[in-house]
């Protein structure tokens, strides 16, 4: 990895173990484990237990793959929650909306009712 992208896993993931460190040189790591030809007895024991971190490692993935896609499959019930809700409050806004189109009409409908009330009202008073 670049320097920048491991400088941040080694932030959010410090960790001591060899094996993670980006420089790691595996023939001086094995020697390490097995410096002599009477160490290799051992042998079977660092293969099983490596083999029991590779499962943990594989098991912790497989829990964290199956998290995100509980989370992923929450957000996009959330996500199709809220685009019904947008639609609900768009019909709503429709309906105010047509709602105050026709309350102006029936507005309109009655001053020119009015007007034309006055204007007999004055003729009337004019003719008595």
């Amino acid at each position: 990895f670049p320097d920048e992208v491991q400088a941040a896993i080694d932030q959010v993931l410090p960790s001591n173990d060899p094996l993670d460190q980006p420089g790691l040189n595996v023939v001086d790591y094995i020697n390490t484990l097995f410096p002599t030809e009477q160490s290799l007895t051992g042998l079977e024991d660092t293969i099983s237990e490596l083999n029991t971190r590779v499962e943990n490692i594989e098991l912790e993935t497989r829990d964290m793959v199956r998290s995100q896609v509980a989370v992923g499959g929450d957000a996009a019930a959330a996500l199709e929650e809220a685009q019904k809700a947008i639609l609900q409050l768009f019909s709503q806004i429709r309906d105010i909306k047509n709602k105050a189109g026709e309350s102006e009409t029936m507005v309109k409908e009655i001053t020119r009712d009015i007007k034309q009330l006055d204007t007999a009202k004055r003729n009337l008073t004019t003719a008595i």
